[in-house]
């Protein structure tokens, strides 16, 4: 497994820790996530959805923190959408959530979370074999060593 892959899964631990110290403490929060990561049941209509962007916030307080249902890779809850409040069940993945945001005691949001992207710091690596090439290739391009597998050759019985 890949550093960055690592870092991703370490990333997705911390935030649904985070997630489950503030269900345990009753403190309302809210989500900021990738649209793409995110599903609803029954569909929203479209005139709701079509005015999302690629990014959403979500805010849990209420019936929506009562009914929230957490678990290692998604995030569930009820919400209501619109002017008539349509429900629906709303999934979203953990890989998808970017920040967790409470309100502090001057009702100011603050970040508990932040997902950054990391491929620039942990990018990913080669393959094994890939690496044994390249270590290979290293080798033979130096001209002491190939004088020195020259005569390992040279002075190797023939097997009959």
């Amino acid at each position: 497994m890949s550093v960055l892959s690592k870092y991703n899964q370490l990333n997705n631990r911390h935030c649904v820790e985070n997630i489950k110290f503030l269900i345990e403490n009753e403190i309302n929060f809210s989500i900021f996530c990738e649209l793409s990561k995110v599903s609803f049941t029954p569909e929203l209509p479209e005139e709701i959805f079509s005015r999302f962007g690629p990014f959403v916030l979500f805010v849990l307080a209420g019936y929506s923190f009562n009914s929230l249902v957490l678990t290692p890779l998604s995030v569930e809850f009820e919400a209501g959408f619109g002017k008539d409040n349509i429900g629906s069940f709303v999934n979203v993945k953990v890989e998808g959530i970017i920040q967790l945001i409470v309100k502090d005691k001057k009702d100011d949001n603050v970040i508990l979370f932040s997902r950054n992207e990391v491929s620039s710091v942990f990018p990913e690596q080669k393959d094994e074999k890939d690496s044994l090439e390249s270590s290979a290739a290293a080798i033979f391009s130096d001209p002491q060593n190939q004088k020195i597998l020259k005569k390992i050759q040279k002075n190797k019985p023939e097997l009959k």
